[in-house]
């Protein structure tokens, strides 16, 4: 568990194998929750930069995922903070479950690795709350001078990116892809099509710093990185195989029966 600050006002709240984001305005908004029970570390973190946890009155979650959701019901409790997200995911928070692809994809063996160890058999259960506040693309939020709402398909229906203009313009990237290793795509998608026309779409902004759900957050030239890597060298899917016949038979092995009529 760790702070670092990212511009004058975004702090990456790092936690355990997710982050979480908390803008500070004259109120404080908080960009994901973590697992359950990320919530003492959230609001040990608020204290650490001076503030107090009654002072969070947004909670803004990019998707349902228990590794960014997972807290959402515990903060509105203690805070009185509301809730916002998109509406593709919204009865997944307010029902405090979430399943998982029936067929995800993944664009490397390491993620499908990666994917297999740590997501496959985690419980899919969130503490249920109520989503106050439903956000379409193209809204805008009233926080910290602004905050543009990006719906940004692919890893989840209804992943939200947000992206925050300022001296440093700061792109939250959520799971749209991630900076474990480097800039990469993220370890899994439902939709990979989406998930392509997304980064497109992500790469059309101009941001200096991009911030990710899973790895640091890239604070130089973020955005030429996000086109240099998603639109100059994209993701060759592997192509499909070709069908086999249902029965192969050596041509040795085929006995021809011949018409009365016919001479050998």
């Amino acid at each position: 568990m760790s702070i670092r600050r990212i511009t004058e006002n975004v702090y990456e709240l790092q936690l355990g194998k997710v982050n979480a984001f908390l803008v500070e305005d004259e109120k404080l908004t908080l960009i994901d929750t973590g697992v359950p029970d990320s919530t003492g570390q959230i609001i040990e973190m608020i204290r650490e930069i001076g503030r107090q946890p009654e002072e969070l009155k947004h909670i803004l979650l990019t998707h349902s995922h228990p590794d960014h959701a997972g807290s959402a019901a515990q903060l509105k409790v203690i805070t009185g903070a509301k809730v916002y997200m998109h509406p593709a995911e919204k009865l997944n928070v307010e029902k405090g479950f979430v399943a998982k692809p029936p067929v995800p994809y993944f664009t490397s063996l390491v993620n499908k690795m990666m994917y297999n160890l740590f997501i496959k058999n985690a419980p899919g259960y969130i503490p249920s709350t109520k989503v106050d506040v439903l956000l379409q693309d193209g809204d805008w939020l009233p926080v910290a001078g602004g905050l543009h709402a990006i719906h940004v398909p692919g890893h989840s229906a209804g992943q939200l990116a947000f992206f925050m203009p300022g001296r440093k313009n700061v792109l939250f990237a959520a799971d749209a892809a991630d900076n474990l290793f480097g800039l990469s795509y993220s370890c899994f998608y439902e939709n990979f099509t989406e998930a392509e026309h997304s980064l497109e779409k992500l790469s059309t902004f101009d941001f200096d710093i991009a911030c990710f759900g899973h790895g640091k957050s890239i604070t130089r030239r973020a955005s030429e990185k996000f086109r240099t890597k998603f639109l100059a060298h994209k993701h060759k899917a592997p192509a499909p195989k070709a069908a086999k016949p249902y029965l192969v038979v050596e041509q040795e092995s085929i006995v021809r029966i011949q018409e009365p009529e016919e001479k050998i």
